[in-house]
């Protein structure tokens, strides 16, 4: 079966045609998309700018980081979730769509860059959560990510314009 087909087998789904066809089911999973983009942005750039010595200089990033990662997951399962939802709604609509295959992309990058973080540099966080700033490895995944999660939410925000 080739890639169109399933789109358009996901946009024919019952579910999918629910939430087009509903006057309530589109605006209110779009507002729990923007709830979870909140929760995980949100703790994502404190984490980053705490890395990044911008903010809470004398917090422990590992400690902090920690204490966000329940906030992370669950504005990752929210967002994954609607944003699932309202893709199979709009799936035949928007699956060329230049800025959604973009987020796409970008939103891998994001992944695979906290991934990347948490397999390597931050399984020794506790060794520098003394020090006056994080390694230079740190810094760099707190830009990237940064950077990448901004992108993601930038492009989501040009799907529905294009």
């Amino acid at each position: 079966m080739s890639a169109s087909a399933v789109i358009q087998h996901l946009y024919d789904s019952q579910i999918a045609t629910s939430i087009r066809e509903s006057n309530d089911l589109f605006p209110v999973l779009q507002t729990f998309h923007i709830v979870g983009t909140i929760l995980l942005a949100g703790a994502i750039a404190i984490v980053d700018l705490t890395l990044l010595r911008v903010l809470f200089r004398g917090t422990a990033p590992e400690t902090l980081t920690r204490s966000l990662l329940p906030i992370t997951w669950l504005g990752f399962a929210v967002m994954l979730i609607s944003g699932g939802l309202l893709f199979a709604a709009q799936s035949a609509r928007i699956y060329t769509n230049f800025f959604m295959q973009l987020k796409l992309g970008l939103l891998a990058i994001a992944l695979l860059n906290v991934a990347l973080f948490h397999a390597t540099t931050f399984r020794n966080a506790i060794r520098w959560n003394d020090a006056s700033e994080a390694p230079a490895s740190a810094r760099v995944f707190a830009a990237v990510s940064l950077a990448s999660w901004t992108a993601v939410i930038v492009t989501g925000r040009f799907i529905a314009y294009f």
